[in-house]
């Protein structure tokens, strides 16, 4: 069938959700199709993309102060181009300093749905630190 993968699990997908790529977002907004950066992650934390689909990705977190603190908590918000029509099964992170080496940092995605899902980190970001999140789903 023309423009639908089958991945190893014998799940269906449009290869739209390969080839659409996600934009950065406002700070706390959850728009379809972006990932946006929490106030948890500073006053002002920005995103910069990498190559982010629905099905993978890899973006950078920048924890910027302005106005507010980090905190422990949601930093991100994914939210897909095109929701799936179920919770994906599984979502794998990778969290890491771009800047300086720093102690391991506990993430994990919180909130799954078929339109996207948050990221969770167990410590506070450090200010002016960028962090490389790389994820994938698992429909």
């Amino acid at each position: 069938m023309p423009g639908v993968d089958v991945d190893l699990y014998g799940h269906e997908s449009d290869n739209q959700q390969r080839i659409t790529q996600l934009t950065a977002g406002a700070v706390s907004t959850s728009a379809v199709g972006t990932i946006s950066p929490t106030t948890s992650a500073g006053g002002s934390p920005t995103v910069t993309i990498g190559d982010c689909t629905d099905k993978r990705g890899s973006f950078l977190l920048n924890a910027i102060t302005g106005g507010g603190a980090q905190a422990a908590g949601k930093v991100a918000l994914v939210r897909f181009v095109k929701p799936y029509s179920d919770p994906p099964a599984s979502i794998q992170l990778v969290m890491g300093n771009e800047t300086d080496t720093t102690a391991a940092i506990v993430i994990a995605p919180t909130l799954i749905t078929g339109d996207g899902f948050d990221i969770l980190v167990g410590t506070a970001l450090t200010t002016a630190k960028a962090y490389r999140i790389n994820y994938v789903v698992i429909p």
